[in-house]
């Protein structure tokens, strides 16, 4: 007796979902200008994750509430 195709499949992909959620988080600080340049945009933090998505905050978060952010939108 075999194991089903999909079986196999539904295990490795519960596997690498897996260890995308046990990578750890991290951050790299950016040093910014005092004032922004004329017209540009004011944000308190901006994320670009590896995936290309960017969240941008207009208000600074403490860590563990980006770090949420971050992790719960699997980005």
């Amino acid at each position: 007796m075999g194991l089903p195709l999909s079986t196999l499949q539904w295990w490795l992909a519960r596997a690498r979902r897996r260890a995308l959620s046990a990578r750890p988080v991290t951050f790299t600080e950016i040093p910014l200008p005092i004032a922004p340049p004329p017209g540009a945009p004011a944000w308190a933090v901006e994320i670009v994750t590896a995936t290309g998505v960017t969240v941008r905050l207009r208000e600074p978060l403490p860590p563990a509430a980006v770090r949420t952010l971050v992790r719960g939108g699997r980005c």
